[in-house]
């Protein structure tokens, strides 16, 4: 049976060719092409247009008429590819994404940019800002535009962090419409997010966590100089090291005394 469907929502991003978008799904997904009908009509001596388009035998329709047969088209691809896509990524999918971005910020950027160039939308923007009297230190706050739609991030303490963690709240809106594109560049790093994450690399910060070191790095331990023939039975002090060594004035009068005898040998 087929089923009819009208508009649903509006995207989450733009887009600039949902017919292109939606024949790549239908490759993607083992389904026969898009096929579309076009329906015109004259209102008050002007000839508008609706489409209807077909995918896996259910039909969605143009969320309204449209001056341009093509246009009525995009509408209608539009309307079936944002159904489609959503019905496509499972809740256990949208957690296992959702997870691996929560596990730190490092490639959101990366991300971002990667999803920009599949679904041909304008590069991302980003924009740094310090606030005042958050910190003693100095914190960088970060936006980014993308798709017509501004993202602010948590503060960092430098500004690349700060971008990081921007992107990272630009990503999950959009993997809260259960983009499949997104979804898929996402897994797409899910082994390398994993293995630097098992690294104990803090991808918060850019540093190795001290607890998985197993000592401290900046711990220095003094060094005691004692005579040689104190040092048998001495164990260190309190942390100290004890290195026995002769006194070295004493050792270069002894050796200057042994070339003199030699001479006068």
């Amino acid at each position: 049976m087929v089923q009819h469907y009208i508009a649903w929502r509006a995207p989450a991003y733009k887009c600039t060719n949902y017919k292109n978008h939606l024949q790549e799904w239908t490759q993607r997904n083992d389904q026969k092409l898009p096929a579309y009908n076009t329906e015109s009509k004259r209102d008050h001596h002007r000839l508008e247009f609706r489409s209807t388009v077909e995918v896996g035998g259910e039909r969605f329709q143009s969320a309204r008429n449209h001056s341009r047969r093509k246009d009525a088209e995009q509408d209608a691809a539009r309307v079936a590819y944002e159904i489609l896509v959503t019905k496509t990524v499972n809740d256990d999918d949208h957690t296992d994404a959702l997870g691996l971005i929560d596990q730190g910020v490092l490639f959101c950027k990366s991300i971002l940019h990667e999803f920009a160039v599949k679904t041909k939308a304008e590069q991302p923007t980003y924009s740094a800002d310090h606030p005042e009297g958050v910190s003693p230190m100095p914190l960088f706050v970060s936006s980014v535009l993308f798709a017509g739609n501004t993202y602010t991030g948590e503060a960092a303490t430098c500004k690349k962090d700060a971008e990081q963690k921007a992107a990272r709240v630009a990503v999950k809106s959009i993997l809260a419409t259960k983009n499949t594109c997104m979804h898929q560049i996402v897994r797409s790093k899910k082994e390398l997010i994993i293995a630097i994450t098992s690294s104990g690399f803090n991808k918060e910060r850019g540093v190795v966590s001290q607890e998985n070191c197993n000592a401290p790095t900046n711990a220095i331990t003094p060094i005691k100089f004692v005579p040689a023939g104190e040092a048998a039975g001495l164990t260190a002090d309190q942390g100290a090291t004890n290195v026995p060594e002769d006194d070295p004035c004493a050792q270069a009068v002894s050796g200057s005394e042994k070339r003199k005898k030699h001479r006068k040998v």
